[in-house]
């Protein structure tokens, strides 16, 4: 059963984590505190899905490489979704892309991730 609050939606194995129009470092850290209370209930499959994001400043993006080492090291799974072009040329640019997959949409990442809760119901 999927449990939606307006800054993350829990789908069985997986949660999607949705960020704000300005990725700062309040937002980032708001994702950040969201990422940790998921690690800490033993979910290792992360969506960021920045559909609503203009703009992210290098403050957020410098959390994102944090939340992106956390999962690393829990052996969790992390993917981008919904990056307007400007972010992700930044993220290529940076290197991010390289380590965590970006989709274009929320529901090509769940596709992607391998969400149950997700195969279950599109089948």
């Amino acid at each position: 059963m999927a449990k939606r609050d307006k800054n993350f939606r829990e789908l069985g194995d997986c949660v999607i984590l949705y960020a704000d129009e300005y990725m700062n470092d309040i937002e980032a850290e708001r994702l950040e505190e969201l990422c940790d209370v998921f690690l800490k209930r033993g979910i290792r499959k992360l969506i960021i899905d920045f559909s609503q994001t203009g703009l992210i400043n290098s403050i957020g993006i410098s959390i994102l490489v944090g939340i992106m080492d956390k999962l690393k090291e829990g052996e969790g799974v992390l993917l981008f979704s919904g990056l307007k072009k400007v972010n992700h040329d930044i993220f290529n640019m940076l290197g991010l892309t390289k380590f965590v997959p970006v989709c274009k949409t929320e529901e090509e990442a769940l596709k992607r991730i391998g969400a149950r809760a997700f195969k279950t119901t599109v089948q």
